[in-house]
C-alpha cells in the first residue's frame, strides 16, 4: 500500500487557534517558571516546538518535515527518535536516534511494515528498545536500536493490536485494547488487565515517570487512577473536550490539551494548560479556570500556546 498524506487547512487552524487571546497573561507566564522541565508540542506548519519552563523561553526543537511521520524524546531528555519516509524506497520507515545536545546520529536503520505502511514508534525508559506503533496489517512490534525485533504481539483473543502502547518506567508497555487496558510482562509474551474502563470512548494513557499514576481520556475529559487500576477520578471538567495528557517529570502536574477541535480527517487542534496531578477536578474553561490552573502563555505573549499533534514533558 502506497504511502499517503494528507493536507491540514491551516487556515482553519490559524483562525480558531487565535480565538483564544488574553489580555494579562503575565501571571501565567510566571507561573511557568515553576514548573520542572521542558515542553514539545508541534504546530501546524512551523514544526516542533520546545519550552524551558524554569526560563518560559520557546525554540524550535525541529522543523517542519512533510517526511517526518513521528518523533519522541528520551525519558532522560537528551535523545530524540525521528521517524520518516525514504526518498526513493516507498515501503520503508527510517529510525533515527541522535543526540539532541548536537545531531548526532547514535543509529539509523530501516524497518519494513507489512505493505509498505508508515511505521513509526517510541524509545523505551532505558534507551535500548523502540515500541513500533501498530499498522494497518501489523500489530506491536519491540524492536532494538539495530531494528532486530525482539517480540511481536499481534492480537489477544483474536482481536487485532491497534492502538499505540505506552512504556512504563519499568520498561514494560501498557496497551489499550477495546475497554480494557493491559501491561505486559518484561518479555512482551503475556499480558495482565490493569482495568476495564466502562466508557463509551475512550485514549491516550500516560504513565507517570515513577510509574505510580495513570492519566486518560474518556467522555471528553480526563481521568487519573494509580497504577494498579484502583481509585480512578475525573480531574478536569469544561464545556468543551479535553486531550492528550501528560505528566510532569516529578509526576506533580498534566500538561492537557483544551477545547480541542477537531480540524480535519487526522488533525484537530488543543490550547495547552497545566494542572496539579493531586486528583482534584478542575475546571479548565478559558476564564473560568479552578484556583492552580496554569494556561501556558509565554512572555510577550497574548496568545496561549495551540498544539495540533503529538506533545510530551520531559
Amino acid at each position: 500500500m502506497k504511502k499517503m498524506l494528507f493536507a491540514i487547512f491551516l487556515f482553519a487552524i490559524v483562525a480558531v487557534a487565535c480565538s483564544n487571546d488574553k489580555d494579562n497573561p503575565e501571571n501565567d507566564s510566571n507561573k511557568l517558571k515553576k514548573l520542572p522541565g521542558s515542553i514539545y508540542y508541534k504546530w501546524a506548519d512551523e514544526g516542533i516546538f520546545k519550552i524551558d519552563l524554569p526560563t518560559a523561553s520557546q525554540s524550535l526543537f525541529l522543523k517542519s518535515s512533510t517526511q517526518r511521520n513521528h518523533w519522541d524524546v528520551s525519558w532522560d531528555n537528551q535523545m530524540v527518535l525521528e521517524c520518516t519516509d525514504v526518498a526513493g524506497d516507498v515501503d520503508a520507515s527510517q529510525f533515527t536516534l541522535s543526540k539532541i545536545s548536537d545531531g548526532t546520529i547514535v543509529t539509523q536503520f530501516k524497518y519494513y511494515a507489512t505493505d509498505g505502511d508508515i511505521a513509526t514508534g517510541t524509545l523505551s525508559p532505558n534507551g535500548k528498545m523502540i515500541a513500533i506503533n501498530p499498522t494497518f496489517k501489523d500489530g506491536i512490534v519491540i524492536v532494538d536500536l539495530d531494528g532486530n525485533v525482539i517480540e511481536t504481539m499481534s492480537s489477544i483473543d483474536n482481536v487485532k493490536l491497534s492502538k499505540n502502547p505506552v512504556w512504563m518506567p519499568d520498561n514494560t508497555l501498557i496497551i489499550p485494547h477495546k475497554q480494557f487496558l493491559l501491561k505486559t510482562n518484561a518479555t512482551f509474551t503475556e499480558v495482565s488487565t490493569i482495568k476495564e474502563l466502562d466508557f463509551q470512548d475512550w485514549s491516550s494513557p500516560a504513565v507517570s515517570k515513577s510509574g505510580s499514576k495513570i492519566a486518560f481520556t474518556a467522555s471528553k475529559h480526563i481521568w487519573m487512577m494509580n497504577a494498579n487500576g484502583s481509585d480512578m477520578t475525573q480531574v478536569t471538567n469544561s464545556s468543551h473536550e479535553e486531550a492528550i495528557p501528560y505528566f510532569s517529570p516529578d509526576g506533580k502536574f498534566l500538561l492537557i490539551g483544551t477545547n480541542y477541535h477537531v480540524t480535519g480527517l487526522f488533525g484537530g487542534i488543543s490550547y495547552l494548560k497545566v494542572i496539579p496531578a493531586d486528583r482534584n477536578q478542575y475546571n479548565v474553561d478559558d476564564g473560568e479556570e479552578s484556583e492552580g490552573v496554569i494556561s501556558i502563555y509565554l512572555p510577550g505573549k497574548s496568545q496561549m500556546e495551540t498544539s495540533d499533534g503529538k506533545v510530551m514533558w520531559r
